[in-house]
């Protein structure tokens, strides 16, 4: 009989980091969810009225640039990913933020199954530890072959990342996630991020 050799291509990493002055941080987002929630009093919103993948409540695409708050934060976020790529000598030269939003999550709303457009996607959990929800990853298989004798109950293409206040999580914008539905009355905070590399530098003739 011919030997088949197995060979193994891939892998994907996922990063992450707890994110320095957390409480400072919760206080000021959970300060623009109220905004956000009190439309009539403030007079502002962002507010969005078109479907997304979110199927709970969350802030504009470019908050970062709406709340000043946000703005520095990016900016700290993104000092921190700068240090990152140097230790690691990765081939990132500069990062440009795609879009940035706040989610907050009621009782039963979630996330459907998404990828983000983007080569770097960031989600900070701001408030989520008091809710009941869970943030999964899914492999992007479309077959795969299973033994006859093998308990398909041990195969799965779905992997939960257990999360808590403060964490932050980086991983490729192609890499389908979600969010169950929350399984309480604790509302879920989490700040999303993408990032795009950018070459600032002229092409040069090869």
């Amino acid at each position: 009989m011919i030997d088949i050799h197995k060979t193994p291509l891939f892998t994907q990493e996922v990063y992450s980091f707890m994110m320095p002055d957390h409480t400072h941080w919760k206080e000021q987002i959970k300060n623009i969810i109220l905004v956000e929630k009190n439309k009539a009093l403030h007079n502002y919103s962002t507010t969005p009225e078109e479907a997304c993948n979110v199927k709970g409540n969350r802030t504009a695409w470019d908050t970062h640039i709406k709340y000043s708050s946000i703005s520095i934060l990016s900016h700290k976020i993104c000092e921190i990913i700068y240090d990152f790529i140097r230790q690691e000598d990765f081939d990132v030269p500069r990062l440009k933020i795609h879009d940035c939003w706040i989610n907050w999550y009621n009782k039963d709303q979630s996330a459907v199954p998404h990828i983000h457009p983007c080569h770097l996607s960031l989600v900070y959990f701001v408030d989520v530890e008091k809710a009941k929800a869970s943030f999964l990853f899914y492999e992007n298989n479309n077959f795969r072959l299973v033994r006859k004798k093998e308990n398909s109950n041990n195969i799965s293409t779905i992997k939960e990342l257990h999360t808590k206040d403060g964490l932050v999580l980086m991983f490729n914008g192609s890499l389908s996630h979600s969010v169950t539905p929350n399984q309480t009355d604790k509302e879920r905070v989490t700040l999303a991020m993408n990032f795009n590399v950018v070459y600032d530098e002229e092409r040069p003739s090869y």
